[in-house]
Parts: C-alpha cells; sequence; structure tokens
C-alpha cells in the first residue's frame, strides 16, 4: 500500500511536474487557440536611431498577437538595405538564443549614410508584415588636421588643407580618413583645387578667405565644422633695370624699368613707384615727370615716373616702391642722372635775314642739343663773316662804297660740348648753319609809294618756319599788320612809308610762342629796311601856293609874288623850275622869275593906273592853291 501510494506519488510528482511544463511552454509562445494562422506584429527596438562610425547598438525583435501580449521563442531574420553603412552582427552574450531565433542583433555604424533595417517573421503560422527602421550612421565631429592660420606670400602659392571625421574606437573618438568631409570656400582671395579629406588651395590676390571643413552627417551635438583662415600677403621686392643713366640734351627722359613683384613674378593692384632728388640741386638737374607707361600684374612691372635733363650737372635721386596701401615702403633704391649737352648744331641767328646796308641788327652764334636746347656751358662758338661787318654783337653797317649784296657768317664750335669730346655720346656730326644776309641799298622812294619787302624766315632748326607770324615795327608812321610765313618759308610784306620826305626804317621779328621755348632763339629780327622818302618829281596844283606881297601897290610900284611847288603829298619839290606853271596878271606885269629849291619867286609890276588887278598862276592850265590873288593899285 504505501509502495503503491509511493509510486503513486512519485507518478503524481511527476506529473505535477510534466503538466507545469507544458504550462510553461504555453506560457512562453502564448499562442493563442483558433485556427491554423494567427494575427501578429513584430517591431524593432533600439536605444536610438543614430550610429556615430565604429559604434554599436544592441537591437531587439519584439512580437505580438493581436491583445497586445508579447509572444516568445519565435525565429525572426535581419537585413541591412546597404550593410557598408549599417552592419548587422550577433551578439556574443546571446550567441546560443540568437542561433535559433535571431531576437537579438547588433547594429554597426561602418561608413556614414542611411540604410533600412528590415525585421522580418518567417513563421507560417503568423500573419505578419516586414518593419523596416532607417538607422543613420554619423561622423562624430570634424577636426582640420592642418594649420588653421596659413599665410601665403606669393601668388600662385600653393597650400593644402586637410580633415578628417570622428569615429568611434575602443570608447573613445577618434580621427579617420575618407569619411567624406566636404568643404566650403568663402573668399574670392584663393582658388581651391579638390574633394574630400585634402583639398588644395592657390593664391590669387591679397586678402583672406575662410575654408570651412563639414560633413552632411554629422552627430547633432557634436562639432559638425571645423574653420581655417587663409590669408594671401604678397611679400614684394623692387628691382630696377639700371641706376645709372646719362642725358645728352635737355628735356631727354630717362629711367629705369621698375618691378615690384613676389618671388614669383606676379605684381600687385595699387604699388606705385615714386623719385625724389635727394637735394634741392638735384631736383634743377633733373626734374620727375608724372608716371608714364602701364603698369601689368603678370609681371609686376609698374608704370614709373621719369627724369628730365634741364642742367648740365648730375642729379641723385631715391626710388621708392610704394605698397597697394600707398604708404607702405616695399624697397628702397637710387638712380644718377649725369646731363652733359652735346652739340648737334652750331649756328648764327638769325639764319636769314634782309638788312639796309646802312642798318645794323643783333646776332648771335650758339650750339643747341638734339632737342634743340641753347648749349650754354661748355660750348664756344666763334664767328666769322664775308661782306659783312661784324660789329661786337651786332652785323652791319657795311662800311660806305661796299658793294656786298649778301653776308655770310658762319659759326665754330670749341669746347666739351663736342661729340668727340664725350666718347659715350651718339658720334654725330654738327650741322653747320651759316647765316646769310641779304644785303638792299639804302634808295629814296617817292612820298606815297609803297614798298614790298621779302623775307625768308627759318627757325632755330634750319627749316622754313611755316605758319609762325612776323611783326614789325617802323620808326615813324602806322606799321604793317603782322604776316604768317608761308609753306616756303617766304613772307612778303607791303609798307608805306611816311609821305614827309625823310629817312625811315621797318623792322621785321619773327614772332614766338607765348611762353619762349629754350629751344628758340631771342635774336629774330628777319628784317631791318631803310628808305629814304623824296617828294613826287611833278608839281601838283592842288598842293602848290601862291602868295603877293604885298597886296596893296601902289601905281608903278612892285611886288613879290612866291610860287611853292608842292607834289600830290603835300611835299615841296625841290626840282621845280618856271617852266612847271604860269604866272599872269590882269594889267600889271610879271618878270624875273626864278626857283630855289621848290620855292619860285618872280617880280609883279604895277600898271600906272589905280583900281584892282590880281594874279593868276596855274599848273597844267588848272589854278594853284589862292589863286589869283587880288590886288589893290593906289594912287
Amino acid at each position: 500500500m504505501r509502495r503503491h501510494a509511493t509510486v503513486f506519488t512519485r507518478w503524481s510528482r511527476v506529473a505535477m511536474a510534466i503538466v507545469p511544463l507544458f504550462f510553461v511552454l504555453s506560457c512562453t509562445e502564448n499562442l493563442p487557440n483558433g485556427p491554423n494562422t494567427f494575427g501578429a506584429t513584430i517591431k524593432i527596438s533600439v536605444p536610438h536611431d543614430t550610429l556615430v562610425v565604429g559604434d554599436s547598438s544592441v537591437a531587439q525583435a519584439v512580437a505580438t498577437d493581436d491583445n497586445g501580449r508579447t509572444i516568445q521563442s519565435l525565429l525572426f531574420t535581419w537585413t541591412s538595405a546597404d550593410p557598408t553603412i549599417v552592419g548587422i552582427a550577433n551578439p556574443a552574450a546571446a550567441a546560443a538564443d540568437n542561433a535559433s531565433g535571431g531576437r537579438t542583433m547588433i547594429l554597426i555604424g561602418r561608413r556614414t549614410g542611411r540604410s533600412v533595417v528590415t525585421l522580418a517573421l518567417p513563421d507560417p503560422r503568423f500573419v505578419v508584415t516586414n518593419v523596416p527602421r532607417t538607422e543613420t550612421v554619423v561622423v562624430g565631429g570634424v577636426r582640420i588636421l592642418s594649420t588653421r592660420d596659413s599665410t601665403l606670400t606669393a601668388v600662385n602659392d600653393t597650400a593644402i588643407a586637410v580633415a578628417a571625421g570622428l569615429v568611434r574606437s575602443n570608447g573613445a573618438l577618434v580621427t579617420r580618413a575618407s569619411q567624406g568631409i566636404r568643404w566650403i570656400h568663402r573668399g574670392t582671395h584663393t582658388s581651391v583645387v579638390g574633394t574630400g579629406d585634402t583639398i588644395r588651395y592657390i593664391a590669387r590676390s591679397n586678402g583672406a578667405d575662410t575654408l570651412i571643413a563639414t560633413h552632411d552627417f554629422c552627430l547633432i551635438t557634436a562639432k559638425c565644422a571645423d574653420t581655417a583662415i587663409v590669408r594671401v600677403s604678397q611679400q614684394l621686392t623692387m628691382s630696377l633695370s639700371s641706376r645709372a643713366f646719362r642725358s645728352w640734351s635737355f628735356s631727354d627722359s630717362v629711367g629705369p624699368t621698375v618691378t615690384i613683384a613676389d618671388r614669383r613674378g606676379n605684381g600687385a593692384p595699387g604699388t606705385s613707384v615714386r623719385f625724389v632728388p635727394v637735394t634741392a640741386l638735384d631736383s634743377t638737374v633733373a626734374i620727375v615727370s608724372a608716371a608714364v607707361g602701364t603698369s601689368n600684374l603678370s609681371t609686376g612691372l609698374v608704370a614709373s615716373p621719369r627724369l628730365i635733363a634741364t642742367r648740365n650737372d648730375s642729379a641723385l635721386v631715391r626710388v621708392f616702391g610704394i605698397g597697394s596701401d600707398g604708404v607702405t615702403i616695399v624697397g628702397t633704391d637710387s638712380i644718377t642722372d649725369i646731363v652733359r649737352q652735346v652739340a648737334r648744331r652750331v649756328q648764327v641767328e638769325p639764319l636769314r635775314a634782309v638788312v639796309t646796308v646802312i642798318d645794323s641788327i643783333p646776332y648771335r652764334a650758339l650750339a643747341r642739343d638734339a632737342r634743340g636746347a641753347v648749349i650754354v656751358d661748355g660750348a664756344t662758338v666763334t664767328t666769322s663773316a664775308a661782306g659783312i661787318t661784324i660789329n661786337t654783337v651786332f652785323v652791319g653797317p657795311n662800311p660806305p662804297g661796299s658793294t656786298s649784296t649778301q653776308g655770310t657768317l658762319t659759326p665754330n664750335l670749341t669746347g666739351i660740348a663736342l661729340p668727340q669730346a664725350n666718347p659715350l655720346a651718339p658720334q654725330v656730326p654738327v650741322i653747320i648753319d651759316q647765316a646769310l644776309i641779304a644785303l638792299v641799298p639804302f634808295n629814296g622812294v617817292t612820298a606815297g609809294t609803297p614798298v614790298i619787302a621779302t623775307m625768308t624766315v627759318l627757325d632755330s632748326n634750319g627749316v622754313a618756319a611755316t605758319g609762325s607770324y612776323v611783326r614789325f615795327r617802323t620808326s615813324a608812321g602806322v606799321a604793317p599788320d603782322s604776316v604768317q610765313v608761308g609753306a616756303n618759308g617766304v613772307a612778303a610784306v607791303v609798307w608805306t612809308p611816311p609821305i614827309i620826305p625823310g629817312p625811315y626804317t621797318l623792322t621785321g621779328v619773327r614772332g614766338a610762342p607765348a611762353p619762349l621755348f629754350g629751344s628758340d632763339s631771342s635774336v629774330r629780327t628777319v628784317l631791318q629796311q631803310s628808305v629814304v622818302v623824296v617828294a613826287a618829281g611833278s608839281p601838283d596844283p592842288t598842293r602848290s601856293t601862291v602868295t603877293v606881297s604885298p597886296t596893296s601897290i601902289a601905281a608903278n610900284a612892285t611886288a613879290t609874288v612866291t610860287v611853292t611847288a608842292k607834289d600830290v603829298s603835300g611835299n615841296v619839290v625841290t626840282t621845280a623850275t618856271p617852266a612847271d606853271f604860269t604866272i599872269t596878271s590882269t594889267r600889271g606885269a610879271i618878270s624875273g622869275t626864278t626857283c630855289t629849291l621848290g620855292v619860285c619867286t618872280s617880280t609883279y609890276t604895277a600898271p600906272a593906273t589905280t583900281g584892282a588887278d590880281s594874279v593868276s598862276v596855274k599848273m597844267l592850265g588848272v589854278q594853284i592853291v589862292f589863286s589869283p590873288v587880288a590886288l589893290n593899285i593906289t594912287p
């Protein structure tokens, strides 16, 4: 009985043990009762949807029935749309469980981006929809590994910028290349080449740019951008093509080619060059012009001033290279200009003139440099004359009886202004310009007769002074208007001297631009012509006069009749004779007519009877002035 009881008891215990086991199994699967298939819902449970590259996250698969009760002990499958972004691995701690059911998986961030992780329940007992979940893989920050502040000192200089993303390694964030870094370039002073972790930036112009390394997939709480400042600041140097110059003529323009550039030969906008004479004396030897030429940024060539020679001596001039700000001096140097005029022409001025043999005009012998400037220092010019007399600084008058019709003045140059005295100067033969003076006689002209004077006018270079003017003055009377020199260098003027007999002179002076340039001579008389005005050859009745003295005469007494013979201009005709007029009286008698230097006298004898009488004087049948003269004959 006890044995049976014992056996029963033992079986009962086993049964009791088995019954709970089935109950437990039933509770573990928690399967609903009913048809062959059941409705269920599955989901993915993860701590977060974002992973840092190199980090991992444990994902749980959860299934519930229609009543919301968890169904356990099911078999799940996991897939990743892009395993290179999100990888899936079984956790070691649940290897046995995962080997049979895959209820726990580890999501691993492999590279940045997004991938869909899908959970599926392939159990045919359940009607269920696969569950997707988007996982985002990011970097834990962005860091620039190269310098964050760099300066390029020449255009086209190149440097690199390197950045990397932060990834998880052994629980810490470390930099790792090739994580998809993106660069933002702000500014125009550099150009950027390349993409990814390493880019190259190239200097283009002075200024600062900003380079920002960032990432499109970055942890929100992390530093997702890092900044580098790139500066372009050219280090410029100034160079001169030459530092010593020689000027052989006044107004010569000399100067070096000036380059302001960085070490790669690139210029900078706004740079300039300034010339400053060292002393006040230097500034009188060579004056500084404004900048000439065009700057070339590609070569650093800068438009520069020039030195213009103004005096024989040596000038020392400082050269300053000025930066684009107009203040900073990037380079200092000096140049020297030695000015030594060398003769190109030697001449006697005026080169052409018309002069009366009794007159004289000023002349000057001089030498000129290649630009026409007079050489005062170092040129000795002597003059030899032929056919005309030199009198200190005047040429003429010629001695009485001279028969010359042209005088020639020939210059001769000596001194250090000769080309051969300056071996470094251009060895060009000196041109000798002779002065040719046309000599005209001192003639008489009849009053009222115009005089025509023709002259050749040359400029200081010995060519026709076409377009210039000759201005006139006279010793008396009205001077003619100015005349312009024609294309052949000839000018002509018509001059009417005063009608009063006597000597008169007309002077013509070649005009000059105002102000007077140094290349023009101050000796400008091109005409000095004198004439003597004489009365016309024939008396004129409208100008000749008659007087009788006295006009009251006793019978048979006498009076003097005076006739003054004058020409049409009112001048006394000194050559007049009694044949030039006729004298008659109404009742008296005329006798004894004589003429002396244009004044003719006759004797009038009154009639024997008292009363009126008259004396009449005619020339060419025309009464002269005051004729007839009324007389009164008294007892």
